[in-house]
């Protein structure tokens, strides 16, 4: 059974709460998240990445960190954000051009993502999970959920649907990217009672978005627990802030592969190496966009082909695992032929995320910048629950899963500051 428990929020004020909260920017936006920065004096940027205040320098927590505190102390002291009176469970809306993602903002729990009742489908980074760790200890707070997902369940769907008809969101703004978000606050203790219940009999979650961020939450709760054992199992940090939308209403991304190694790509046999493993066909001079599960694209030297992978070698591969896609791409292109056998350190390997869109790989290569652009077809949500059932691993950069949920909208303290 998964612990889904409501929880009071740290929150920005309602006028504010498109100016505090902020895109989940990501390691490749930093240009994006500096100017941010220095255009908004409200975003919780200022408390989740204060090194940007420090221009040139290396994240240095013993440094950096007490930026932060100064921005989220002022924050509350303003009352820019505020402490929900009582556990509550959120409602939370997310619009995209027509397309609503719908879910509850929570608390899960870490023991079950120690337990595996919250499952994964990728590995996570010693080193970035031990850097959110220290920022939660620091902080004592979180306020980048983690996105959970779950088999479809009518009555969750039933009772969001009556808070969305029947309430005025608390929360109705449209941010700079276009989106539209809206919250819903869920305080009455019967629809809790419901909601908490019908969590409870759900045997399993699972990790859409966020892997590090569950990670660095469980590192932290065992610090705690270390040092009190018996005060921690009690105490909010044995839990994470979580979005949790169902199966269906999530949408999910390929991730294409960029390679750079000119040597391989430009020699004369490289075409004829992967026609070792595949069957190619030309495909013009813009990248293929795969249209269906097994189809993939290849695009270099400005020429395009659609790969597939011979029958033979098809009927070879066993398991769920081998017969994703991103491991055909991983076996018989990226080890069999660049000897790529990290790819989550080889830094001749990048990744681009579908939203961008196809043209974006053609630019990528066209420029110099890399030399071959890889093209996949969405993993599907059954593969990844599949994967994740049988407690293996995803190769890196397996899936793009929208929405990604915005940080600084609920904060969750471990303790006031």
């Amino acid at each position: 059974m998964a612990i889904v428990k409501p929880f009071a929020a740290l929150r920005p004020a309602k006028e504010k709460a498109g100016l505090v909260s902020s895109q989940p920017y990501d390691s490749g936006s930093r240009d994006l998240a500096n100017l941010e920065i220095e255009q908004n004096p409200l975003s919780y940027l200022h408390v989740v990445k204060p090194y940007l205040h420090f221009k040139g320098e290396k994240k240095n927590p013993q440094k950096h960190f007490p930026k932060g505190l100064e921005f989220l102390r002022k924050f509350k002291a303003d009352a820019v954000l505020v402490k929900e009176e009582k556990p509550a469970y959120y409602i939370y809306r997310m619009i995209v051009g027509s397309h609503a993602y719908t879910g509850i903002m929570a608390a899960a729990s870490v023991e079950d993502y120690l337990n595996s009742i919250i499952l994964k489908h990728e590995n996570t980074l010693t080193e970035k999970q031990e850097e959110l760790a220290n920022h939660i200890e620091f902080f004592h707070s979180l306020g980048n959920p983690v996105l959970l997902t779950y088999p479809d369940e009518q009555g969750i769907d039933e009772l969001i649907q009556k808070y969305v008809v029947q309430n005025v969101p608390e929360y109705n703004f449209i941010s700079a990217d276009q989106k539209k978000h809206n919250l819903w606050v869920m305080t009455d203790e019967n629809d809790i009672a419901y909601l908490e219940a019908k969590f409870a009999a759900i045997p399993h979650l699972y990790i859409a978005d966020g892997h590090h961020r569950s990670a660095g939450s469980a590192a932290y709760a065992e610090r705690m627990r270390n040092k009190n054992a018996e005060a921690a199992v009690q105490a909010s940090s044995m839990y994470f802030p979580v979005c949790l939308i169902p199966f269906s209403k999530l949408s999910i991304y390929e991730y294409h592969r960029l390679v750079k190694d000119a040597g391989i790509v430009k020699a004369p046999d490289f075409l004829e190496r992967i026609k070792q493993y595949f069957d190619a066909v030309p495909s013009g001079n813009l990248p293929v966009q795969p249209l269906n599960k097994g189809e993939f694209g290849i695009y270099f030297q400005q020429k395009a082909y659609l790969l597939k992978l011979k029958p033979a070698l098809k009927a070879a591969l066993k398991g769920v695992l081998a017969n994703l896609d991103v491991s055909i791409v991983e076996q018989y292109i990226l080890q069999a032929i660049f000897q790529i056998n990290d790819s989550k350190s080889d830094a001749r390997l990048s990744f681009m995320d579908g939203v961008k869109g196809i043209g974006h790989l053609q630019t990528a290569v066209d420029s110099g910048d890399f030399d071959l652009a890889i093209s996949l077809y969405p993993t599907a949500i059954e593969e990844v629950k599949a994967v994740a059932d049988q407690h293996l691993i995803m190769p890196p950069k397996s899936t793009w899963i929208e929405p990604k949920i915005r940080t600084g909208l609920l904060i969750m303290e471990h303790k006031s500051l």
